[in-house]
């Protein structure tokens, strides 16, 4: 499985054509889903927008898994911005959190909001798959007044990772009752503890699970570029490891973003070595990622190598 992974593509500025033309080069070069982001904001402003990908993806032969984005502060995902249902709720707000949010896991409030918001988006769009998209503050221990209910006492960083995998397992089954069939990928980050991603590959409805990474250096504008995250290949043998337990299959995002120019071959290079050892039975990488001083010049290295994982 290869999927072109595009975040807070086309939610405003809206042109149907480059959409269409988009698709088909992905279509064209052996991607077979598109995974587009989804926020509140979108459920709030770009409704039709969403609508109008969703339709021409599906045109192109491509299969659409959309990525729930910030939702509660409790998932990564674009924009990057803090939830604005915690903003109006925050009475859910896990306290000590206020400077970025995060909700409360135990509020039945919260609870009840983010399914009923994953039941309207799944239900008004013929989704074909959910990418969750790095877990967030999976130890925060929680003080919160329905945590203090639920346990009577304040939580430990092991029961706040053991309730995430609890609420994350509720969450996927929720999706899977209102669309039965969906291909839902989970992703963490290499820093999340093994006792919570080992906990959280066993989710029942999920196919995939993996980690993100990258394979170049990066910078955000005109400062030296630098390792900022860690390479994609350090997390293979845990990825493995954690499905072979579970009994999932492996995932894998290349994160080929913020890339300043002079980074573009050291990218192609280890790309292009990453895909001779590796094999993840779901790759994804960014189409025309983020922040990239050459666009075309990454997304050029992608099209010459991914045939490398297609065979």
């Amino acid at each position: 499985m290869l999927s072109a992974y595009c975040l807070s593509y086309m939610h405003w500025t809206v042109v149907p054509r480059q959409l269409a033309e988009s698709y088909r080069d992905l279509a064209g070069t052996g991607f077979e889903a598109v995974c587009i982001s989804f926020s509140e904001s979108e459920m709030q402003y770009s409704r039709r927008a969403v609508e109008l990908q969703v339709k021409l993806a599906h045109e192109a032969g491509l299969k659409v898994f959309v990525i729930p984005s910030r939702l509660g502060g409790r998932f990564a995902g674009s924009p990057w911005m803090p939830s604005w249902w915690l903003a109006r709720h925050p009475e859910c707000t896990v306290p000590g959190t206020e400077s970025w949010p995060v909700a409360c896991l135990e509020s039945a409030e919260f609870v009840d909001w983010i399914h009923s918001f994953m039941e309207t988006m799944l239900t008004d769009y013929p989704l074909d798959g959910i990418v969750w998209d790095e877990p967030k503050s999976v130890a925060t221990a929680s003080r919160h007044p329905a945590t203090l209910e639920r346990l009577g006492r304040e939580q430990t960083p092991a029961e706040a990772m053991s309730g995430y995998a609890r609420f994350l397992a509720a969450l996927a089954a929720h999706c899977e009752s209102v669309s039965p069939g969906l291909v839902q990928t989970l992703f963490c980050q290499k820093t999340d503890p093994e006792e919570f991603t080992r906990e959280a590959a066993k989710i029942g409805p999920l196919e995939f699970f993996g980690y993100d990474g990258n394979l170049s250096r990066q910078s955000f504008f005109h400062e030296a570029p630098e390792w900022r995250k860690y390479r994609i290949e350090s997390v293979w043998e845990r990825t493995v490891a954690e499905c072979a337990a579970a009994g999932k299959r492996t995932f894998a995002l290349v994160e080929n973003m913020l890339m300043p120019a002079e980074a573009t071959d050291e990218f192609e290079r280890n790309f292009a070595a990453y895909l001779d050892e590796h094999h993840p039975d779901h790759l994804s990488v960014y189409y025309y990622a983020h922040n990239n001083e050459d666009p075309e010049a990454v997304q050029e290295v992608v099209r010459r190598h991914i045939g490398k994982y297609l065979g």
